[in-house]
């Protein structure tokens, strides 16, 4: 949405083509960014409608003991906005940098992305390392979290959560090790999975 909101579609398309490797395309697609606004980037965001029952479910499953939160390969900006938005307890992703509320074309990649010892996949860097430090902040066991995914990024930790779901997902591979498919743009059906 923003490639096409601020015109740098062709350019995404190029970067995306060209490089395969997860961190380099998070440093590559910040530049994009640089010298737009938070209040455009955050206008862009709150265009994309939310999946319709997103903020009751999270609600439900707040309501229900869960911890909910965002993982996220994308930006801390928009992210902790949509955070506040339906509820969530916390929000962890790259963090694009702004100096007086301007993208500056850099980001800062948290160490909680990046494999250490503790890691259970083979990717330097891993969402599935991220669930991984939540599990430990949280006390949470591994098989009690449900990981909700729907691109390849997500494949580890669908795979790693106790409960791992392929959401409105066209990616084979993460459909295949999930442990649920949804299929239809609502979350109301973790609910059932969710004790």
């Amino acid at each position: 949405e923003a490639a096409k909101e601020f015109g740098f579609e062709q350019d995404l398309i190029k970067i995306l083509a060209s490089n395969p490797e997860s961190y380099l395309l998070t440093k590559l697609i910040a530049r994009l960014f640089k010298g737009r606004d938070i209040s455009q980037i955050l206008a862009t965001a709150d265009k994309i409608p939310l999946v319709p029952d997103t903020i009751e479910t999270m609600r439900e499953l707040k309501n229900r003991g869960y911890i909910v939160g965002i993982i996220s390969d994308s930006y801390d900006a928009v992210a902790h906005h949509l955070k506040t938005k339906i509820g969530a307890d916390f929000a962890i992703t790259n963090e694009l940098e702004f100096s007086n509320s301007i993208a500056t074309g850099e980001v800062k990649v948290p160490s909680y992305f990046v494999r250490t010892e503790n890691s259970k996949c083979n990717h330097g860097y891993c969402k599935s390392n991220v669930m991984i430090n939540v599990a430990e902040k949280y006390k949470i066991p591994l098989g009690n979290i449900i990981a909700v995914g729907d691109s390849e990024n997500d494949i580890c930790m669908v795979r790693l959560a106790g409960i791992g779901i392929a959401f409105c997902s066209d990616n084979h591979i993460l459909n295949s090790v999930a442990d649920y498919q949804i299929t239809d743009r609502s979350f109301k059906k973790i609910l059932d999975f969710a004790s």
